[in-house]
C-alpha cells in the first residue's frame, strides 16, 4: 500500500464455454485508497492518465489493460511484470558487497526504458494528432528488469497528456514525481515537455555508472 493506492496481485480468468478450459494469467490491480475515492477531480484525472497508459502498446512499456470502478472502489488493471525494479536491484548488490553495476548491463538496461519513453513521446491518438505524453516520475523504482532480463518503464499512472495539461489539479502534487530526478522546470512547477523525461533518464544512468547522483545535497529538496 502506498500514499495513494494499495496493489494486488490478481488472477485473471477466461470464460470457459462447453468442456474447454479457462485460461488464467497473473494481472496487477491497484486500487486508489478510500479518502481518495471521493475527490471528483483526483479520480478523473487518474482515470483519464490510465486511459491515455492503455493505449501504449510496447515491449518496454508495462502494459494497462483497464480502468474503472466496481462496488464503488476505482481500479486500474495491468500487466503483471515478474521482475525487480532498479532500485530493489542496487539494494541486493550492496547487501552482497557488489558496488559496480556492470557497463553493458546499465547502458542495455538503459537503452530499453529509453525506447518505451521515446515511443510514449511519440504516440499518436486514432485522429492522428499527438498525446504529448509526458510520464513525470522517470526513477529507479519505475525502471523494472525481468527475471528474462526485459526492460519495463511503469507506472504511467502520473502521466501528463497534452488533453489534460490545462486541468492541472493542484491537490495532485504528491503525485507528480520524485524530487532527486525532477528537471529543473518540473520542480518550479512549470509546463513539462519529453525533455523532462530525458533529464531524469539522464540521473538514472549517471546513478547506474558511477554509484553518484550528480546533484547530490544534504536532502532530497
Amino acid at each position: 500500500q502506498g500514499g495513494m493506492a494499495e496493489i494486488f496481485l490478481a488472477l485473471q480468468r477466461s470464460a470457459a464455454t462447453g468442456h474447454e478450459t479457462p485460461f488464467e494469467k497473473l494481472i496487477v490491480i491497484k486500487r486508489i485508497l478510500p479518502e481518495l475515492n471521493g475527490d471528483r477531480a483526483f479520480v478523473d484525472m487518474l482515470l483519464h492518465e490510465a486511459r491515455i497508459a492503455a493505449t501504449l502498446g510496447h515491449p518496454n512499456v508495462v502494459q494497462v489493460f483497464d480502468a474503472g470502478q466496481i462496488d464503488g472502489r476505482y481500479f486500474i488493471a495491468m500487466e503483471h511484470v515478474h521482475g525487480e525494479d532498479l532500485r530493489a536491484i542496487v539494494r541486493q548488490m550492496k547487501k552482497k558487497e557488489v558496488l559496480e553495476f556492470s557497463l553493458e548491463h546499465a547502458i542495455g538496461i538503459v537503452l530499453g526504458a529509453c525506447a518505451g519513453l521515446s515511443y510514449a513521446h511519440q504516440k499518436r491518438g486514432l485522429d492522428g494528432a499527438a498525446l504529448g505524453i509526458v510520464h513525470r516520475d522517470v526513477s529507479p523504482q519505475n525502471i523494472v528488469v525481468t527475471f528474462d532480463g526485459d526492460v519495463k518503464v511503469v507506472d504511467f499512472g502520473i502521466a501528463r497528456s497534452e488533453a489534460r495539461r490545462s486541468e492541472e489539479n493542484t491537490r495532485s502534487g504528491k503525485l507528480k514525481g520524485k524530487v532527486p530526478y525532477m528537471s529543473p522546470e518540473q520542480a518550479r512547477g512549470a509546463k513539462v515537455d519529453r525533455r523532462t523525461d530525458i533529464f531524469a533518464m539522464g540521473i538514472v544512468l549517471y546513478k547506474l555508472t558511477t554509484g553518484l547522483h550528480p546533484f547530490l545535497g544534504e536532502n532530497d529538496i
